[in-house]
């Protein structure tokens, strides 16, 4: 007895549909966990090196300013604050508090990311922080976003008030507002405050939504998906099961 093929349509152009589908979905996980692997070397790389001054950035790329280490000399403002938010953190609801720092040196105003804080979750307030008033020697890293954040409403700043919640941070509308108010000319990125510096909070941003290993272990979920599909194939459009059967029962092979 030989191997034999019986394709019934619909079971043959579901699998014809699916399986290349699996083994793309397979194939892009792959990827995605490259591009992080290659995120998280250049996130560890650049904490390694010596930070820099704010004008040393003037006209690099958003790919080499990301996770860049940049010394800060100056003073918080007292006014505005702006909470980030929705920041959720272990199953709590808070914010990112957003602090005008200026950098005397180089005469800039930064919106810096001075860590989380729990809020209010039914939002009738805003948590009370401590600025410092005095001149800083702090240390930040440039965030660049790696995406479009999905946001319910863009901010709008026909009146700037302080404390404000947001939905980003350093916008283009929300840094034009603050260089009004200020009157200085603010820095086109957000810098998140380092764990070590003072005058933070809660600083335990991930460099990444998804770890390698989170997108390889899909891949492989993807990749198994894709081989029942094909086993379940072959067992219903073949004879490969009498096969075994008859294999299984001849002379011999009997217990």
């Amino acid at each position: 007895m030989s191997l034999r093929l019986d394709l019934e349509w619909r079971t043959t152009l579901l699998t014809l549909l699916l399986l290349p589908a699996l083994v793309a979905l397979g194939f892009w996980q792959l990827d995605r966990a490259e591009e992080k692997r290659v995120l998280e070397a250049s996130y560890k790389a650049r904490a390694l090196a010596a930070a820099v001054k704010l004008r040393e950035l003037d006209d690099w790329s958003p790919e080499a300013l990301a996770f860049r280490r940049v010394a800060l000399t100056g003073h918080y403002l007292p006014a505005p604050q702006f909470y980030l938010d929705n920041r959720i953190r272990e199953g709590r609801y808070g914010h990112d508090v957003i602090s005008v720092f200026i950098d005397e040196s180089a005469k800039l105003a930064v919106l810096l990311n001075r860590g989380w804080v729990a809020g209010d979750p039914s939002r009738r307030s805003l948590p009370e922080i401590d600025t410092p008033s005095e001149t800083l020697l702090i240390e930040a890293q440039v965030y660049v976003s790696p995406g479009d954040p999905y946001v319910l409403e863009a901010d709008e700043f026909t009146a700037l008030t302080s404390p404000m919640l947001v939905q980003q941070n350093s916008t283009p509308p929300l840094r034009a507002a603050v260089s009004e108010a200020t009157g200085f000319e603010v820095f086109p990125r957000e810098l998140r405050l380092s764990p070590d510096a003072v005058s933070g909070f809660r600083r335990d941003w991930p460099v990444v939504n998804l770890s390698e290993e989170k997108h390889r272990g899909y891949a492989l979920q993807w990749f198994t998906m894709a081989a029942v599909l094909l086993l379940v194939f072959l067992l219903r459009s073949s004879n490969i099961l009498d096969l075994l059967r008859r294999r299984s029962l001849a002379p011999g092979k009997e217990s």
